[in-house]
């Protein structure tokens, strides 16, 4: 039997490697000329080095198993990596007991119920019950309305927006305990990267592929899926008809919708909100902290956070930093020019290390992709349509990770399930 993939990222990939396992014919297709998605590298000033950042957590399970299956897991490596936290005019180390308890900008109770959220979440297996709850809500009912502002606000207001206040308690406990639990003590956190990114994952899936019969056609996108009688026809690219058995599409629902020739199911997908991502990648002659992943409360700031590549990745020897900016599709800021960019970034980041000077900024890139982040309301898992939509058409996501958030390891595992579910 024939299986179609439409999206060439990491879903998309596992589904085919997957599928290929059960003894289907696969063809991938995947609009972009290279394979990846938001899990693509590029050629950064000698570096290749993904568009958008990339680590792994110890409770990436399925990400583990591929790569055992792969046999690349031995390229897999940890690293013990640290937060810092720029405010009061100053980047204090953050994310652990000691330099909680250190932390200039909130009272001892403050510092206590702050970690308490941490650990707590890391207990945490029911979530059903903050399936119900705002965010939001939530973490100042735990934390209080000081640490909230001093610790959260930013991170919200300046990733969300518009949309701050609706973001489900679910999601965000998720993202805690993912990380709270990738540690090897209270002290010490450990994230992951294999050797040579993601980059490696995706060539040993392409190769995986292609060994075993696959067939992935770059620059390819789905103009139509052709649907009668609640059943899939086949998929429409230009002027050519193809057939296939089963299709699964595995790209952003809100764009499915398009492609989708029967309006009612269609319509199924068009209440979905997703935010884009401008990630501006940075190399630098010198390093930019110690720390892996700086967060930051500062008027003058206006992004969340900052994540120094370079304090994670062994194996790049350059001084690589990550700004991204998560913007609702109507923020004027995708509209600004290349040049304004580069000099508000520069400007953040000689603020919070003042030894930066212009000529230490040897190069940029911005990248942008487009539907990134899914906007995760309480009860989302119940708001989106079933994988099965028609018979022998499987649609999903990143958001059909809820409450995980987007990753590596959940793209390999959802993957699987669908293909072993459905196919």
């Amino acid at each position: 039997m024939r299986v179609a993939i439409i999206g060439g990222g990491p879903m998309g990939l596992a589904a085919g490697y997957y599928a290929l396992k059960k003894g289907y014919s696969v063809d991938i297709y995947e609009k972009d000329n290279v394979l990846g998605g938001m899990s693509a590298s590029f050629n950064f000033d000698g570096d290749i080095i993904e568009k958008y950042y990339h680590f792994f957590c110890k409770t990436d399970l399925a990400l583990f198993e591929l790569l055992k299956e792969l046999n690349i897991y031995h390229l897999l490596k940890w690293k013990n990596t640290t937060m810092g936290f720029y405010y009061n005019q100053k980047l204090q180390p953050f994310g652990d007991p000691i330099s909680l308890l250190k932390f200039d900008g909130l009272d001892i109770i403050s510092k206590l119920r702050y970690g308490f959220l941490a650990f707590y979440s890391t207990k945490i297996n029911d979530w059903s019950s903050l399936d119900r709850k705002y965010a939001i809500d939530w973490i100042k009912s735990i934390i209080g309305e000081k640490a909230y502002s001093v610790l959260w606000d930013k991170l919200f207001s300046l990733k969300f927006y518009k949309y701050q206040t609706k973001i489900s308690a679910a999601w965000i406990w998720n993202r805690i305990k993912r990380v709270g639990l990738s540690r090897d003590s209270i002290f010490k956190e450990s994230l992951g990267y294999v050797e040579g990114g993601v980059k490696t994952i995706i060539d040993s899936l392409e190769k995986a592929l292609l060994e075993k019969g696959a067939n992935i056609y770059l620059n390819s996108p789905v103009d139509k899926i052709l649907i009668e009688n609640n059943t899939l026809k086949g998929i429409k690219i230009k002027d050519t008809v193809l057939n296939y058995d089963k299709v699964i599409s595995t790209i952003p629902i809100n764009i499915l919708q398009h492609l989708i020739t029967d309006e009612k199911i269609a319509s199924k997908y068009k209440d979905f909100t997703y935010l884009d991502v401008m990630c501006v990648v940075i190399k630098l002659r010198k390093p930019f902290s110690k720390h892996f992943w700086i967060n930051i409360n500062d008027e003058d700031i206006k992004i969340p956070g900052i994540i120094n590549y370079s304090a994670l990745r062994k194996d790049i020897k350059s001084n690589i930093v990550y700004i991204p900016f998560y913007l609702p599709k109507d923020h004027e800021f995708l509209k600004k020019d290349e040049a304004y960019i580069k000099e508000l970034c520069k400007s953040y980041l000689k603020k919070i290390n003042k030894d930066l000077k212009d000529e230490d900024f040897l190069a940029f890139s911005i990248n942008i992709y487009k539907n990134a982040q899914g906007v995760y309301e309480p009860l989302y898992l119940y708001k989106l349509p079933p994988i099965n939509i028609a018979n022998n058409l499987y649609a999903l996501d990143t958001t059909y990770y809820y409450p995980e958030d987007r990753g590596f390891s959940e793209s390999v595992r959802i993957a699987k399930y669908v293909v072993d579910r459905y196919l």
